[in-house]
């Protein structure tokens, strides 16, 4: 598929950054933002495939080292986290398909976490 990277873009919400000279408020909040503080960026009723679940939770586990290097968490929390973006990983790694329920809980487990780590 030519365009894998862009639907995939789509899907995970990225936009670009404003440019300071736009807005300096924006650009202050843009900087301060990690990329798994993102809204995943799905319609309502759209299912993510199990790639951009893997692909999310891998997001959040930079975030959560940066987040750590940064010491905006302890060593405790950001353990806590990782494992939980980990299991998420681990359970639909290889999987073509997931059930609904378990495509739903692994959703609300990482914005579980994406929450977790924005709101500090």
């Amino acid at each position: 598929m030519a365009y894998a990277f862009l639907f995939t873009a789509l899907l995970l919400g990225a936009t670009p950054t404003p440019s300071p000279a736009t807005s300096p408020v924006a650009a202050e909040r843009a900087a301060h933002t990690l990329p798994a503080c993102r809204p995943l960026g799905l319609a309502p009723g759209v299912v993510p495939a199990t790639s951009v679940l893997a692909t999310r939770a891998n997001v959040l586990q930079a975030d959560i080292a940066t987040a750590r290097k940064a010491r905006a968490l302890t060593q405790e929390q950001a353990d806590a986290l990782w494992q939980q973006a980990d299991q998420v990983r681990q359970r639909v790694a290889g999987k073509v398909r997931l059930p609904v329920a378990t495509r739903a809980a692994t959703h609300r487990t990482l914005e579980s976490v994406a929450t977790q780590l924005c709101h500090r």
